[in-house]
């Protein structure tokens, strides 16, 4: 039984490694961040050197530097720079999600997320409906309890997940809210909690019914649901404008900033 499984498993990490934007690993040098580290003021180039070596933004630096937890910063570059194995597995009868595994096929971390806060913004590549490869968001509602509010799939309202499912996405990004203090990010998340639990799952709102109606929200889906939640307090973090939500339109946002990138390339965020 083990060997099938081990088999299959390497039947389906075959199959996804032929489409590169399942995960991506970086094409480039591997360098010793040690002369960054120890700078008592870092740079502009400083700050896009360990981007692109441990997928870690500014804030995020910032704060394991802060807090003299820089050892974590080697950690994740060594994690940015593995290759890891991948499987897809259907989530409803129209989708499917991909998630790293170890070489018995069980579920494991790619890589941690760091220094989350109330309102991050969570987007993955790993998901796909009808075969296209359209992504999920959630919102950070509880960093320290590492809970989320989604709108995962077909057939179930948005409610509360956990942070651990996300870690172990073959990739993804967390944002947060540019120019904005921790407590008006949390209040968002908060009001997000009491507003848009239990909603129905809707794949077609802002298509078929209005982007935001007049009265009570009667569907909802992954970005439509963490738009939605900033919209109110007069964030349209829409980048394109248009009737459909996307994780990509909101990932595109200039209203957020990058925090931290896996398995994507920070060039071309």
């Amino acid at each position: 039984m083990g060997v099938v499984l081990v088999l299959i498993v390497s039947l389906q990490c075959w199959t996804l490694a032929a489409e590169p934007s399942a995960h991506w690993t970086p094409d480039y040098t591997k360098v010793d961040l040690s002369t960054i580290l120890t700078k008592e003021v870092l740079s502009e180039n400083d700050y896009e050197i360990l981007l692109k070596q441990s997928g870690l933004g500014r804030p995020v630096v910032d704060n394991l530097l802060a807090t003299g937890n820089e050892n974590m910063i080697y950690r994740m570059q060594n994690q940015f720079f593995t290759t890891p194995l991948l499987v897809r597995e259907k989530n409803s009868p129209i989708s499917k999600e991909e998630f790293v595994v170890d070489e018995n096929g069980k579920y494991i971390a790619g890589t941690e997320m760091i220094a989350l806060e109330d309102g991050d913004i969570l987007i993955t590549q790993n998901s796909l409906t009808f075969g296209w490869r359209n992504g999920h968001a959630a919102i950070v509602v509880d960093a320290n309890k590492g809970k989320t509010l989604e709108s995962a799939v077909l057939g179930e309202n948005s409610g509360i997940q956990t942070i651990g499912k996300w870690e172990k996405y073959p990739s993804f990004l967390v944002f947060r809210l540019k120019d904005s203090s921790a407590e008006d990010r949390r209040t968002i998340a908060q009001e997000a909690v009491k507003r848009l639990s239990g909603v129905p799952y809707g794949f077609g709102v802002g298509i078929w019914t209005a982007k935001h109606p007049d009265n009570m929200l009667k569907e909802t889906h992954c970005a439509h649901l963490v738009w939605e939640a900033y919209r109110q307090f007069g964030y349209d973090l829409d980048s394109n404008g248009g009737r459909l939500i996307t994780p990509r339109s909101i990932a595109d946002s200039p209203l957020l900033e990058l925090k931290q990138v896996y398995g994507m390339n920070p060039d071309e965020l």
